[in-house]
């Protein structure tokens, strides 16, 4: 849906967008049942048989996309507003390898620019923004083992976007900032009777940002627990702890004034549930709930310290040749030492809503159009962070 969201990094659960066939092919074999072991996927025949069974050990899929549009507030500023027509262009490619002998390898890359046609510039000391820009590039194998599920997970992600300046500056509002994810993950995951599941992962991220935005490390054990009661319906619980060491951002004093001398280093736990559940098969009905909740605390005097909570909800349906999708999110921000300024010395507040639907028609097996609008709204007691942004846009896909 919205591959040029404002959120950083971003969101890497699957790594495949759902909005083309690939993302459908990598879900249905990342989700392949999990009580297997060497030589599960290794059929009689299979191997010798390709071409008359019509299998293949290898698929892929390349999806080129274009279409256009309007934005009217690009640059999320609260202030001066700037709209203009937009022009988007993307490009997706996945290629996997069926774990016919327990070892399964899948290459996916992603991108996608949406590119301003009126100048954006809110005032002429300040670089035009020309352009937005996501690429995710992803490598992963498994091994489905005797017991165990192993394995390893390399994404590398650029974005050139508008971001939240309170996550990586300390200060109130949106920053322009353009940066490189190098993103590590190995993981085990152990089948449990009845359809249950443990898993364990280690992420580490270096992130690294243009100046003025400083770069850093990142790197945390994730825990996750689910039950798949039912084909594409399950539960599914993690927690994660994150450490985040800065390069250059400083600690500062409780009013955001930096600390010569020192560097700022936070730290995050995460717990989150969610819910799939698909409600009628001939439809592909099926929605998905997740909740969260995330507790920062800084190694400094506390102004970055803060809880965020918050959910989403989103639904699908595929009646016949048409597709439609929807999804609302909102989260909430309880800052613990932050205030609006030392005149309104009261807590800061934040609350941020998404809202995006899409609708797709497809013409043939291969060929699609579709149209799809994003309502993004920050509301705050601190006016640089109180915004809101809506965005139309529609266009062709088509596959390979």
């Amino acid at each position: 849906m919205n591959q040029l969201s404002r959120r950083w990094p971003l969101p890497l659960a699957s790594g495949f967008p759902a909005s083309s066939r690939a993302g459908l092919i990598a879900a249905a074999f990342l989700c392949l049942p999990l009580q297997t072991h060497p030589g599960a996927f290794d059929l009689p025949g299979i191997r010798e048989n390709e071409d008359s069974l019509g299998l293949s050990l290898w698929d892929s899929l390349l999806t080129i996309k274009a279409g256009g549009g309007y934005k009217d507030n690009p640059l999320l500023s609260p202030f001066t507003p700037l709209d203009t027509p937009i022009v988007t262009v993307g490009l997706e490619y996945f290629l996997t390898r069926l774990p016919v002998d327990g070892h399964q390898f899948t290459i996916f890359f992603s991108g996608d620019e949406r590119r301003f046609v009126q100048p954006v510039r809110p005032a002429p000391e300040v670089d035009e923004a020309k352009h937005e820009l996501v690429l995710l590039s992803q490598a992963s194998y498994r091994y489905f083992g005797n017991h165990l599920v192993s394995g390893l997970t390399f994404t590398h992600l650029h974005a050139a976007q508008v971001f939240d300046a309170s996550e990586f500056g300390g200060q109130p509002g949106t920053i322009r900032a353009s940066g490189h994810a190098l993103i590590l993950t190995p993981s085990i995951r152990y089948p449990l009777p009845g359809r249950l599941y443990l898993q364990a992962e280690y992420v580490l991220t270096r992130q690294h940002f243009k100046e003025p935005v400083s770069s850093y490390w990142e790197f945390g054990p994730k825990a996750s627990a689910g039950w798949q009661y039912q084909t594409n319906s399950s539960f599914d619980l993690s927690f994660q702890y994150i450490e985040r060491p800065f390069d250059t951002r400083q600690q500062t004093d409780p009013l955001g004034q930096p600390l010569s001398g020192t560097l700022l280093t936070t730290f995050d736990t995460r717990y989150e549930a969610s819910w799939k559940q698909t409600w009628y098969a001939p439809l592909k009905l099926q929605t998905t709930a997740r909740v969260f909740r995330i507790a920062r605390v800084e190694d400094g005097e506390g102004f970055s310290d803060y809880t965020r909570t918050g959910g989403s909800l989103s639904a699908q349906m595929e009646p016949g040749k048409w597709m439609f999708r929807g999804l609302v999110r909102k989260s909430n921000y309880d800052f613990d030492l932050q205030i609006v300024s030392v005149f309104d010395p009261v807590p800061r507040t934040r609350v941020e809503e998404e809202f995006e639907v899409r609708i797709e028609y497809r013409w043939t097996s291969r060929f699609r159009t579709y149209a799809e609008y994003l309502h993004e709204r920050q509301t705050s007691n601190v006016e640089a962070d109180d915004y809101h942004a809506n965005t139309w846009q529609a266009g062709v896909e088509v596959d390979f």
